[in-house]
């Protein structure tokens, strides 16, 4: 059964998008025993469990409440989701539970306060609103070729900046409305229903709109406000939004990510991340290949080398791909391109690199048991990665934080 979207999970939050989603404990202290082992107990020898190099949200690797169990602030995250985009000084957080993006000048530590924020008019403001300089759930950033573009997922649109905001201005662009006072979803070419993820590659514009289930695509990176899309994946044409499999469909996308010449789309709901080989052209384009089924026609949630639970962002360096296992509380890490469906993973973060057999959340020591505190080789529900410069960025987002790795 496909799993409910991101939207309607919210819904049943209700307004509770502060608290996480996993409590933890903060730790007082930063020992060097807990940020190798966590708190549930001691780690065996045999353990191989990859550690981060960089926290952000977080004083430490041990923390994991949202908005370090404070007040918003600069600081502090509440249930990040996409992933981070940086062009390798300039850096940009989706913020989710608070409404806003934090922006930095440079890639910021866990002591590095936000430069600036978009969707609020302060640091300690965190209510959703629409309008021009207003934010409702944003759920991913993307950086290209100096534009900065933001999934307005609660807005039921997608922003772009042409160049590179400073402070809270309006974008220049909006997509998914005819102007930047309006929210209202729809499902013809023009319009958007919660769309999670947005980016540009080889100068064509790439949504996933999740509540539609499919992935809209521009041929030319929009100037106007409310143009429609040129190109509709997982969906037959513009006027379906219904959830659908096979090789042509799609339930609940999420993270995308595109070169200009290939596509990778989590496909959240069916528990795989779909290739396209070439970027279509045509609507409702069958995949190349699958990954995270053996098929076409198999959408169970598995963990395993090759099974995936409900992923939520793929990255790519051009050769390898990260996906962000988020039911599996783990990302795996592809060294090649499929060339066949059925890919095996050949590396693992926030589990055991030895074992693709386990699963808990923020388990150190590998017991099967959730431990106290996150640590600095666990995960809760990562939703999001991105690749820069031979580092991974991990959106953690029970544990409220972004985690950086070697890549």
């Amino acid at each position: 059964m496909p799993l409910p979207s991101l939207r309607l999970l919210d819904r049943r939050r209700a307004s509770s998008y502060l608290r996480p989603l996993l409590s933890v404990v903060p730790a007082l202290l930063l020992g060097a025993t807990l940020a190798a082992c966590g708190g549930g107990g001691s780690s065996s020898d045999d353990l191989d469990l990859i550690s981060a190099t960089n926290v952000i949200g977080q004083a430490d690797y041990v923390s994991g409440s949202a908005n370090r169990a404070t007040s918003v602030s600069a600081l502090g995250l509440a249930q990040p989701l996409g992933g981070i985009a940086t062009d390798g000084t300039n850096f940009f957080i989706a913020d989710y539970g608070n409404h806003r993006v934090l922006g930095y000048a440079s890639v910021p530590g866990p002591t590095t306060p936000a430069l600036f924020v978009l969707g609020q008019d302060s640091f300690t403001a965190n209510l959703p609103g629409t309008g021009p300089t207003r934010l409702a759930l944003p759920a991913s950033v993307s950086l290209v070729d100096g534009r900065l573009i933001v999934a307005d997922a609660g807005n039921n649109r997608v922003l772009i900046w042409n160049s590179l905001p400073v402070g809270n201005v309006a974008p220049d662009v909006v997509i998914g409305q005819l102007d930047l006072n309006s929210d209202d979803p729809g499902t013809a070419a023009d319009k958007l229903s919660f769309p999670v993820a947005a980016t540009i590659a080889n100068n064509r514009l790439i949504v996933s709109d999740q509540d539609n289930n499919r992935v809209l695509i521009w041929n030319t990176v929009p100037t106007a406000n409310g143009t429609p899309a040129d190109v509709v994946l997982g969906q037959t044409d513009f006027t379906g939004s219904g959830a659908r499999d096979e090789e042509d469909g799609l339930t609940t996308p999420a993270g995308i990510w595109s070169d200009g010449f290939r596509l990778l789309v989590a496909d959240s709901g069916n528990n795989r991340v779909m290739l396209w080989t070439q970027l279509p052209r045509t609507s409702g384009a069958d995949a190349s290949f699958v990954i995270g089924q053996s098929d076409f026609s198999r959408i169970t949630a598995g963990v395993g080398q090759g099974a995936l639970r409900t992923p939520s962002g793929v990255a790519s360096d051009g050769t390898r791909i990260w996906i962000a296992d988020s039911g599996n509380n783990r990302v795996l890490e592809f060294d090649a391109f499929p060339i066949a469906s059925a890919a095996l993973a050949t590396d693992i973060y926030g589990q055991d690199r030895d074992h693709f057999t386990n699963r808990t959340p923020n388990d150190d020591n590998q017991d099967a048991v959730t431990d106290s505190t996150p640590s600095v080789r666990t995960l809760s529900s990562p939703t999001g990665v991105s690749v820069f410069a031979n580092t991974l960025y991990v959106v953690d987002r029970n544990n409220h934080r972004v985690l950086a790795f070697p890549g």
